[in-house]
């Protein structure tokens, strides 16, 4: 059994190390997890409904025992599966936990998700359609997302489509396609909310991060089944096509509306910033990093990091206990 014990938990490494050990095989305990869910039970949610895709593909089970979360995984057959999650939850979440390992599988296996698309708690499609699957594509890994409904927190209703392909061997890690750092625009998706608080971030984007505002796209959404608001930078990086996002948290414990314009502005600030740093000296949001830094080792490529963070840290040490 891997054992995991650090003293940042966070739940990219939960999520991460559940993956690994589904991806090798071998049981696993998250010492840390359990407290992790307790302090932070807005994570459970998603916790529940990995454990239920997990059992539904026959993958194993998993659970919690005191401070530790227990897995035992199973080998599961590629195939086509329909998989539901909360609307508190993220069906990218349970699309990020399966992925390594069907990567390994002999055929091709179809997802289809529902629920949450567009999660305060993780990443847009988007991001894992360019950024993840752009990034692995050099690796050999093969995959594609289609976002059919948004799906935003606190309402879900959205549903995603994904395939992922087995690896093609030998593959190794290539070179960038071309050198160079620029900023392709931003997009703002917003649902059944005020268009002025779109354009308000539109202004905030143009202004913090120097975006031409010819270059961000004010889209409304008119399918959802709630209220939610998405921003998304794109920027290109050595031919990388790395998307930086924001998913604005509008809903209170109680399922009410809360929109605050102080935490609505300093997402915007935090967003433009990391867009700054991207094109002043390359420099990756931690989990850009995190999320690639599993397939690269599977590849057999340990990648150097010119900065390795509390957080990417940890990533790396949970990739060497697995693989």
């Amino acid at each position: 059994m891997v054992e995991i014990s650090m003293n940042n938990t966070d739940w990219p490494l939960i999520r991460q190390s559940l993956s690994l050990a589904l991806l090798t095989g071998g049981a696993a305990a998250i010492n840390g997890g359990g407290s992790f869910l307790e302090s932070r039970p807005e994570y459970r949610p998603v916790f529940d409904d990995i454990a239920a895709a997990a059992e539904k593909l026959g993958a194993g089970r998993l659970n919690i025992e005191g401070e530790a979360i227990l897995y035992e995984p199973r080998p599961f057959r590629p195939g086509t599966y329909a998989i539901e999650t909360g609307p508190r939850s993220s069906a990218v979440e349970v699309l990020l936990f399966l992925m390594p390992a069907l990567s390994r599988c002999d055929f091709r296996s179809v997802l289809e998700i529902g629920g949450v698309t567009h999660s305060v708690l993780s990443c847009p499609t988007a991001f894992v359609k360019e950024t993840l699957m752009g990034g692995i594509e050099r690796l050999g890994f093969f995959g594609s997302l289609t976002l059919k409904r948004f799906g935003f927190h606190g309402s879900g209703g959205g549903r995603l489509e994904s395939r992922v392909y087995p690896r093609e061997p030998g593959k190794a890690a290539a070179g960038p396609a071309a050198k160079g750092r620029t900023i392709a625009g931003a997009k703002i998706f917003f649902s059944r909310l005020d268009a002025g608080l779109a354009e308000m971030e539109k202004r905030l984007l143009a202004e913090e991060a120097g975006i031409d505002p010819g270059r961000i796209s004010i889209i409304e959404v008119l399918e959802s089944d709630g209220a939610g608001n998405s921003v998304q930078v794109f920027a290109d990086r050595d031919g990388l096509l790395v998307v930086l996002f924001r998913e604005m948290l509008l809903y209170g414990k109680t399922g009410d509306i809360v929109l605050s314009e102080e935490i609505l502005r300093y997402s915007i600030d935090e967003l433009a910033r990391e867009a700054r740093a991207l094109i002043t000296d390359g420099s990756l949001p931690d989990i850009v990093m995190r999320e690639l830094y599993p397939y690269y080792i599977m590849a057999g490529v340990d990648p150097e990091f010119s900065e390795e963070t509390p957080a990417i840290k940890s990533t790396v040490q949970a990739c060497r206990r697995f693989l």
